[in-house]
């Protein structure tokens, strides 16, 4: 499903507030996980990155406060079922 603000909200609306990708920041598309962690920050400070494959990560609530719809890239994969209210 292709990223955009309504997809973050209704994630965000389910639960989960952590978008994770095999793909790193480098690659034009990525395709995101959403994933649902107790404390972002935490979980952000206990990730292991290397300087050559630094993940593609999106925090839901940050990307909906702080990026445009027209800058959001890649996609979301969505595990059926999933309600799509958007």
């Amino acid at each position: 499903m292709k990223l955009t603000h309504a997809v973050l909200r209704e994630l965000q609306s389910d639960g989960y507030n952590v978008l994770t990708s095999v793909n790193t920041v480098h690659d034009d598309n990525p395709t995101y996980m959403p994933e649902k962690v107790d404390d972002v920050w935490e979980w952000l400070e206990d990730l292991t990155v290397t300087p050559q494959s630094q993940p593609a990560i999106l925090i839901i609530e940050d990307a909906l406060n702080n990026i445009l719809e027209k800058e959001l890239i890649g996609a979301v994969w969505i595990e059926r079922p999933w309600k799509r209210t958007v």
